[in-house]
């Protein structure tokens, strides 16, 4: 069977074949970039199957993670050809289907990678990654945010990734990432005293474009930032913020708008000034959520 040209439907049984994962392992360094490729869209095949993707992960203890990890963000002068490309796209979207085992040891093993975590942020942010290399790093992020939680212990891990990665706006994937991470009750406290984060969130928040990702994206960041004010212990960290702050009045009254923000600072004093002027002139439709920000800006002005 080549199982790079494998039937979804019919998925190899990985139990037991060490020496099969070993070649796989080989081939995945292999000189010859469609070896590379074929390689990445094999262990691709292979992870449709869940139980398969235990053994993907546990092998050599994350060796074959480590070999899609070190594929997906090499950028050598003379692995710079089309083919190269390809199998880099392989590894990444191969990376992404186990990353969606509903299998959770896979998703731990992977999460607790912080060589993979952080290459998948970098990916991110590197001009010679192509945007389906970007958007399988990115989705791959949003789904550790909906599976890793505090108190596990790389759980900090992924809040530096998904930082590092908060600049990416081309779809809602991080500020996903941040929403399914502020929406555990018990993450929010670690992710207020994460350094950076909260200014991460917020640039999402104040993202410049017109289009509809980009609208997603804003709207995402400032539902995470709304829950995290939701904590009475976190809320003395948020008011000392200038960026959330900033959001937060912005989107009391629908102007969370598209301009691109830059070392803006707003004063408590402006603030409550503005929320005096309050009365909405959003759609209804828009008035419920309105209204949570308002309650969420006030609840921080009343600590400044």
């Amino acid at each position: 069977m080549n199982l790079s040209h494998g039937d979804r439907e019919f998925v190899p049984e990985l139990t037991g074949n060490n020496i099969f994962l070993e070649a796989l392992l080989a081939l995945l360094s292999d000189l010859n970039p469609e070896t590379r490729r074929h390689a990445a869209i094999s262990v691709f095949n292979l992870a449709c199957a869940d139980l398969n993707t235990i053994l993907l992960a546990r092998y050599r203890d994350g060796a074959l993670l480590q070999a899609l990890t070190e594929l997906v963000v090499t950028d050598a002068p003379d692995r710079q050809t089309d083919a190269d490309e390809d199998a880099r796209i392989n590894a990444a979207e191969c990376l992404l289907n186990m990353s969606c085992s509903e299998v959770r040891e896979t998703t731990d093993r992977m999460a607790s990678s912080f060589e993979l975590l952080v290459s998948l942020s970098t990916c991110l942010r590197r001009n010679y990654a192509s945007m389906d290399i970007k958007r399988y790093c990115a989705a791959a992020l949003r789904r550790f945010a909906e599976v890793v939680h505090a108190p596990k212990a790389f759980h900090g891990s992924l809040l530096l990734a998904l930082v590092y990665a908060s600049q990416w706006t081309q779809t809602p994937c991080i500020a996903d990432a941040f929403l399914f991470q502020a929406q555990v009750k018990t993450n929010r406290s670690a992710m207020v005293r994460h350094h950076g984060l909260l200014t991460g969130i917020s640039k999402l928040a104040l993202c410049s474009g017109r289009d509809q990702e980009s609208a997603m994206v804003r709207k995402k960041a400032v539902a995470a930032l709304d829950l995290l004010c939701q904590e009475v212990i976190t809320r003395p960290l948020m008011a000392q913020h200038e960026g959330v702050i900033l959001v937060l009045t912005r989107a009391s009254f629908g102007t969370n708008s598209t301009e691109e923000v830059e070392a803006t600072s707003i004063s408590a004093e402006e603030a409550t000034s503005s929320i005096e002027m309050k009365r909405t002139r959003s759609a209804p439709s828009q008035v419920g959520s309105q209204e949570r920000v308002r309650v969420a800006l006030n609840n921080l002005l009343g600590l400044a």
